[in-house]
């Protein structure tokens, strides 16, 4: 926790709850260091206010653990560049010039991403390259974080999408975020999880190329 002091115990709640999905009482107190009264307190606190839900779950032995998640509420609480508006943007490019030009938008987009981040990659191993996209990422506000699962394989988690309302209603802008991956990086890169699909995260499996 130490590289979260800065934030408040119902901030930090907010955001393993973002980046884990969902996390019993158990899982809390071992985060967070606390009993579980005091982890209890919070989180009642935090249904109430509308930002976590609570799942019962049976065991088959002792007393049934209870589970936490975000409510949309909760999700809204992290940088989603001003959702709405922005869909609200899109539907009106749509019905002037066709989804078509929001496509063509969201290409100029991206051209601009890779122009702007290519030269920060020039000259860096694929490590170098996947731990300077994520950076870049995190910084974006996509809460991402990468790991290196072999000596060619490498993985970016995006905990977060600032774009979400955009995504579930345009999913070409993720179609669009796979590219500059790829432009980025140079290399062999895959989405196998997509929070505008369904899923609890944006997960993006990278691989060399090079023999």
């Amino acid at each position: 926790m130490e590289r979260y002091r800065h934030l408040s115990t119902r901030e930090y709640i907010l955001l393993l709850l973002k980046r884990e999905g969902e996390l019993s009482t158990k899982d809390l107190q071992n985060r967070l260091e606390l009993t579980k009264v005091a982890v209890s307190r919070q989180m009642i606190y935090l249904e109430k206010d509308g930002f976590v839900v609570c799942r019962v779950g049976r065991q088959k032995a002792g007393r049934p653990m209870h589970y936490y998640s975000l409510t949309q509420q909760g999700n809204e609480q992290f940088p989603n560049d001003y959702g709405q508006l922005a869909v609200d943007l899109m539907e009106h490019i749509v019905l002037a010039d066709g989804e078509e030009r929001v496509d063509q938008f969201f290409a100029r987009q991206q051209e601009k991403i890779i122009q702007k981040y290519e030269g920060q990659m020039e000259g860096k191993e694929l490590s170098e390259k996947v731990a300077e996209m994520a950076r870049i990422q995190d910084e974006n506000g996509f809460m991402a974080r990468w790991e290196q699962v072999s000596d060619e394989e490498f993985v970016i988690t995006q905990y977060n999408c600032p774009y979400f309302k955009v995504a579930d209603r345009y999913q070409m802008i993720c179609a669009r975020e796979l590219n500059c991956y790829r432009a980025l990086l140079q290399t062999s890169v895959e989405r196998t999880e997509c929070v505008a699909i369904g899923g609890k995260k944006c997960v993006y499996q990278i691989r060399s190329t090079q023999s």
